[in-house]
């Protein structure tokens, strides 16, 4: 008789095997100045308001980890890169990992397609406010109406993203937003950088993107460098047609693409000695110019 021994045997030691993937969750939290969340309002009259500090003003945040810091190639702290191929594009940064803390989510109108971050908005009303008496660019509907009934734009999301209740619309809610005001007046939130391959003496870099407000160019008020308008899903209902918009594809291998005069980025301090230690990342550098 055939006995199944071995193969049990051999199961046991299958499960035992160590494969030693050096990926590990980085945890932390995030500093970003007040001066990052502060901005001139649009006025109705097309002219810019006296400055207004706002969390609903800071977007994404980008973080990745990076085998080490430039400080030469641009005009702000940038990891270190590898060959450059061509003079026009930079070298790649190869990021051992990244994160984000709130991503783009289509807000339910054609309007503010790349506009809407989660983690930032309260409720409805929130979101109404902040493009109306902020960026002085009400939210419209698809007849070019303005939309200030917070109802009307729930029923909206809830018929766009067949939803049954606002727990299930991801750009609002009280319990979900990301930052607090600490008592320096700056705004502090947490971060989780899953399968990260860890290596020791990496670095966590990187940036938020501001909002860009003009009062010389309306269509861009508002709008984020990260977010590329003419991709992600495409929306087909009558005589509607168009992009909801997505996050750019190769933003940490390539951030300098992306950070415009206005962002915040990091200064490169944070150095990573141990996958179990408690991180805080400065996103305290002003970028004036990118070149």
């Amino acid at each position: 008789m055939r006995t199944l021994a071995p193969l049990f045997l051999l199961s046991l030691v299958a499960c035992r095997y160590e494969e030693s993937i050096p990926e590990k969750d980085l945890f932390g939290k995030v500093i970003i100045p007040r001066a990052a969340a502060t901005q001139q309002p649009i006025l109705a009259d097309g002219t810019l308001g006296e400055p207004v500090t706002d969390p609903r003003f800071i977007g994404p945040v980008y973080l990745g980890a990076f085998a080490a810091i430039d400080t030469a190639a641009f005009p702000y702290p940038h990891p270190a890169m590898g060959p450059v191929i061509t003079s026009a594009y930079p070298g790649n940064t190869f990021p051992y990992g990244g994160t984000t803390i709130g991503r783009f989510e289509f807000g339910c109108y054609e309007s503010i397609a790349c506009r809407v971050t989660t983690g930032r908005f309260k409720d409805y009303a929130d979101v109404l406010d902040y493009f109306a008496n902020l960026l002085g660019d009400p939210v419209t509907d698809s007849r070019g109406e303005v939309v200030d009934s917070p109802s009307t734009m729930q029923q909206a999301c809830f018929q766009y993203h067949r939803a049954t209740s606002d727990s299930e619309i991801a750009f609002v809610g009280e319990d979900s937003l990301n930052f607090e005001e600490n008592e320096d007046g700056d705004f502090v939130g947490s971060f989780r950088m899953p399968h990260t391959i860890f290596e020791e003496n990496m670095v966590i870099w990187g940036w938020v993107d501001t909002p860009r407000l003009s009062v010389a160019a309306g269509d861009v008020d508002g709008q984020f460098s990260t977010c590329d308008s003419s991709q992600g899903r495409q929306v087909n209902t009558y005589d509607q047609s168009y992009f909801q918009g997505r996050t750019q594809y190769d933003l940490l291998n390539f951030p300098s693409l992306y950070v415009y005069e206005g962002d915040f980025v990091a200064d490169g301090s944070t150095v990573v000695t141990s996958p179990d230690e408690e991180l805080t990342v400065n996103l305290n550098i002003p970028v004036t110019e990118t070149e």
